[in-house]
């Protein structure tokens, strides 16, 4: 099992696994008020934030989703997305994610692997064992 830590480390050094054309601008930092795990830009240059949540996700994770997205949406940068990045979401939550405009993504060990074996991360692929 991949940890918390070591997923967010994967995803800061390889955030073409949530979307090409990513660039890392800050980790672990507070953004409005809230945690952000990772924040991202893309190409454009909009903000992605990024929180990093291990299965299982629980309901009060999505509220907490929806109260920080209300907040940067009518703060200063209203076209930030906010999303949910997840080894497992589970399909009532991705409904109840979607229904809330929070974008998410399910990252699962075999997709990582397979990521780090092309990009020939030895140092990763030991991180997170056989």
């Amino acid at each position: 099992m991949i940890s918390k830590q070591l997923f967010e480390d994967i995803l800061c050094k390889y955030p073409e696994l949530i979307e090409p054309g990513l660039k890392l601008k800050g980790r672990g930092m507070e953004f409005y008020g809230y945690a952000v795990d990772i924040l991202l830009e893309d190409k454009s240059r909009k903000k992605l934030a990024i929180t990093v949540r291990m299965a299982p996700i629980k309901e009060e994770h999505v509220g907490d989703l929806v109260s920080y997205a209300s907040t940067v949406l009518t703060g200063e940068d209203p076209a930030m997305t906010v999303m949910m990045v997840s080894d497992k979401v589970p399909p009532h939550l991705q409904k109840s994610l979607e229904h809330w405009g929070i974008a998410w993504k399910e990252i699962n060990a075999f997709r990582i692997r397979e990521h780090l074996n092309k990009a020939g991360d030895t140092k990763m692929m030991k991180a997170i064992g056989d």
